[in-house]
């Protein structure tokens, strides 16, 4: 009877970290697949680092979306719904990615925006 237990624990310790070396490898894939997703779509005006420093930036006035002033300021249009429409329809210079992309990933966009927030 010992023995089975030992074995049975032995066995559950296994399995359970199995299991959470997948759930990392499915969060670290999850985190590139976001990045990954930004770069594509937003980058090119909101530059990698969220600061709008590029030459699209530039050309748009694209926000600088570490700025905790910018984030004062617009907070009427900062909400996570108004993001989610705004990246959705565009605005101004910013196209609109509503065909482009599915309703999730504009969310999961939306969330890294506000990630730059400091």
């Amino acid at each position: 009877m010992h023995r089975f237990l030992t074995g049975a624990i032995a066995c559950s310790a296994i399995v359970l970290l199995f299991a959470a070396a997948a759930g990392m490898e499915r969060k670290a894939s999850s985190r590139l697949k976001v990045d990954e997703l930004y770069n594509k779509n937003c980058a090119r005006c909101h530059g990698a680092d969220g600061r709008g420093d590029t030459p699209s930036g530039h050309l748009y006035q694209t926000p600088d979306l570490t700025s905790a002033d910018w984030w004062t300021k617009n907070a009427a249009h900062t909400s996570t719904r108004s993001l989610r429409a705004i990246v959705t329809k565009g605005k101004g210079g910013m196209p609109a990615f509503g065909k482009k992309l599915t309703r999730g990933e504009i969310n999961v966009l939306v969330d890294r925006m506000r990630k730059f927030r400091k």
